[in-house]
């Protein structure tokens, strides 16, 4: 893919695409802001202090700029309904999703609020949180791996999971998630832009959870 479209930064192309899709634009700049001084040293004392990097941080987009956050669908055998209705098993390989993919998260505590009689405020009480709410906002463009509507094909096949997805990527472990669910899949149409999809997942966390049945004789 050309760095430039139309004589414009891809960033902004891009940018605008997902205005257009999603109603919001990534953050990016063309040029520094300000202006470049002259920059005092006296007392300065520099020292070398190792960063921390994602494993996952050397991947590469079509640009040759590192992925920072990229996300991956683990492959594996899942399960899916099959043309009657009929749950079997699947085996699914490997998924990074595009470059060009926004991954918002939230959640709530689940709390019961009391009100009390003759007082301001309310009793809480709190059990727990609830599932991270997940939104994954992608622009399917083709690149060095597949088309536009191969990504497109992919993914849908994915949303027809009939259960929890491994997941890797940094933006997720450091929350704890490494499985989610599929609840919702929006495939959009940008008219003019017949290259490029937009697909919406709304997903929510999952998480293995073991229960010991004990017997009585």
């Amino acid at each position: 893919m050309d760095s430039k479209i139309f004589g414009i930064d891809n960033r902004a192309a891009l940018g605008q695409l997902f205005k257009t899709a999603f109603g919001v634009a990534p953050v990016y700049m063309t040029v520094p802001i300000g202006k470049t001084g002259e920059v005092k040293i006296e007392g300065f004392n520099p020292s070398v202090k190792e960063d921390e990097i994602n494993e996952d941080e050397i991947l590469k987009s079509v640009y040759g700029t590192p992925i920072i956050y990229p996300v991956q669908f683990s492959g594996s055998e899942y399960p899916v309904y099959d043309f009657y209705g009929k749950l079997i098993k699947k085996t699914f390989e490997d998924l990074w999703l595009p470059a060009t993919t926004m991954v918002d998260f939230s959640r709530a505590k689940n709390t019961i609020k009391t009100n009390v009689l003759g007082a301001n405020g309310t009793v809480k009480e709190y059990f727990g949180f609830d599932d991270w709410q997940i939104r994954i906002r992608m622009l399917c463009l083709s690149d060095n791996k597949y088309k536009a509507k191969e990504y497109a094909e992919l993914i849908t096949d994915w949303s027809r999971i009939a259960g929890s997805i491994n997941i890797k990527g940094s933006i997720f472990t450091k929350k704890e998630i490494y499985s989610l669910s599929i609840d919702d899949i929006d495939i959009k149409t940008l008219a003019g832009s017949p290259g490029v999809i937009p697909i919406e997942l709304s997903c929510s966390s999952d998480e293995a959870i073991e229960i010991f049945i004990n017997s009585e004789e």
